[in-house]
């Protein structure tokens, strides 16, 4: 490979390499009553295509509070506090919205919370973290 071009695709793989990473995840504080329904935003600005979706807390470890993969959402490895408290509205990952519905708050709830997306056609996962807070009523 011609040198000038190494160090032109090297030079463009920084620049975008900054690119991505000045972008960094969207940061949000949600604040909830226990008992209330939330929603966390997750969505592509682009509204592109969401093929894989994770939303893990922070403070769990390996646990994950849902998973949406292969064009379901799968329960192994799901933490069990989580069961059957969350959901995502599942038409709306064509449109780029993996935002999470958490029903029934509980102040053991409040944490951070971190999504993860792989979008159609580009390979690139997008991450957005929300700060959940509930508090005592």
């Amino acid at each position: 490979m011609d040198s000038s071009l190494t160090a032109s695709l090297l030079l463009l793989s920084v620049v975008f390499m900054q690119f991505v990473s000045a972008a960094g995840p969207i940061t949000i504080t949600v604040k909830a009553e226990p008992g209330q329904k939330v929603t966390l935003p997750c969505e592509d600005p682009d509204q592109r295509k969401i093929l894989f979706a994770e939303w893990k807390r922070t403070d769990l470890g390996s646990k994950y509070v849902l998973l949406y993969r292969d064009n379901g959402i799968a329960t192994d490895g799901q933490h069990p506090s989580y069961k059957d408290r969350v959901e995502l509205i599942v038409y709306q990952l064509t449109f780029g919205d993996a935002s999470l519905i958490l029903k029934n708050v509980t102040i053991t709830d409040s944490g951070t919370y971190e999504c993860r997306v792989l979008i159609e056609n580009s390979g690139i996962k997008v991450i957005s973290t929300a700060n959940l807070d509930v508090l005592p009523p």
